[in-house]
């Protein structure tokens, strides 16, 4: 190579390098910072979402940029994604729970307050929320954060460092969600489905058989269930009795999933019960015991915001040692006792669930 082509391509190197890092060092401006959750959940510290690590790296950021950030000199942009629901409406309420995730760790822990935050919240993407703080570029040098390159790199530059100054409210697109609370007092409080219900069989009911069963949703597709239900009528002139109680025990497997206590579930129950039907059938009285145990399928659909109704059949094996009497001088005699099988349906509901709230202040 000769000396002027080594002259030109020297100066060719040198041209390239000085136009490049003014660029590189105008990215450094925005540091991002990601949050990942597993799909269709807002559970911040989840296995192996490395949540807790992150967190500390924001929180070392955060100190040394406190006084701006709460002077507004920096904003922090919040941005929640979630696009594993099967609606836009689902999707966006599940980035907005976890974008208040993150920034209720900021405010608990670190004293910042809801203004300091421009929060948007996003139906695409992924299951991930992240924080980034727009930093003027006199206080590039003082960053000691930087963004990972897996940390959504394409959202760097959604957000322009010179607006740093701009109102942030005003410069939220109308279709995102931007929250704002003016008084340093206000925690955010989210309100959502805790792991426990309540139901009752309406069609209980009709046969004047009250009844009550608890559920828990122990894991993500599991859950557990306890009814109970019970008639203790008498009636002495002429004398009716009728008594009927079971308790029923239940292991569900929620095969479609459409949120935490809705969608399609099967079923396995086993139960054990108790009767005294005398008078209630003719002359004949009737009084034992049975234990029962089958397969379930049933349906979960939201009617409020916290009311469902669950509507389920179950069919099985039954078994029954009946003991029969006969009326004679104002009482019943013993007559005899047999062994029933029984195989066919064992229940039928159409269930008014209340899925308990509780009130979530990180």
């Amino acid at each position: 190579m000769n000396k002027p082509t080594l002259i030109r391509l020297l100066m060719a190197v040198s041209l390239f390098v000085m136009l490049a890092f003014p660029i590189s060092a105008q990215e450094k401006a925005d540091s991002v910072l990601t949050f990942r959750f597993l799909s269709g959940k807002d559970g911040f510290f989840a296995p192996g979402m490395n949540n807790g690590a992150e967190l500390t790296r924001l929180f070392d950021c955060l100190d040394r940029f406190k006084d701006k950030i709460t002077g507004h000199e920096i904003m922090l942009h919040v941005d929640g994604y979630c696009s594993s629901r099967e609606s836009e409406a689902k999707n966006r309420a599940i980035a907005k729970i976890r974008s208040n995730r993150v920034k209720s760790e900021l405010i608990t822990r670190k004293g910042l307050t809801e203004d300091c935050f421009v929060t948007r919240n996003h139906t695409e993407q992924g299951d991930f929320v992240t924080v980034r703080l727009v930093v003027p570029k006199r206080d590039i040098d003082s960053l000691a954060v930087t963004c990972p390159e897996e940390s959504a790199p394409d959202l760097i530059d959604s957000i322009p460092t010179e607006t740093v100054e701009e109102n942030p409210v005003s410069e939220a697109p109308e279709e995102q969600v931007v929250e704002t609370q003016p008084s340093e007092s206000i925690v955010p409080v989210t309100v959502k489905d805790s792991d426990f219900a309540l139901k009752t069989n309406l069609l209980g009911y009709a046969v004047l058989m009250p009844n009550l069963e608890a559920e828990w949703k122990f894991a993500d597709r599991w859950s557990v269930a306890l009814e109970a239900q019970g008639a203790w009528w008498s009636k002495s002139s002429p004398r009716r009795v009728y008594r009927l109680s079971t308790v029923i025990p239940e292991v569900r497997y929620w095969a479609i999933d459409r949120s935490k206590w809705h969608g399609m579930y099967v079923g396995l129950f086993g139960g054990v019960g108790l009767y005294d039907l005398d008078g209630m059938f003719g002359r004949k009285g009737h009084e034992g015991e049975g234990v029962m145990a089958g397969l379930s399928v049933g349906y979960m659909w939201p009617i409020s915001k916290h009311l469902s109704l669950d509507a389920g059949v179950g069919v099985g094996y039954m078994r029954i040692r009946d003991k029969e009497y006969l009326p004679a001088g104002g009482h019943f005699l013993y007559q005899l006792t047999k062994d029933i099988n029984y195989v066919g349906p064992l229940r039928l509901k159409l269930s008014l669930v209340w899925r308990i709230p509780i009130k979530n202040s990180k």
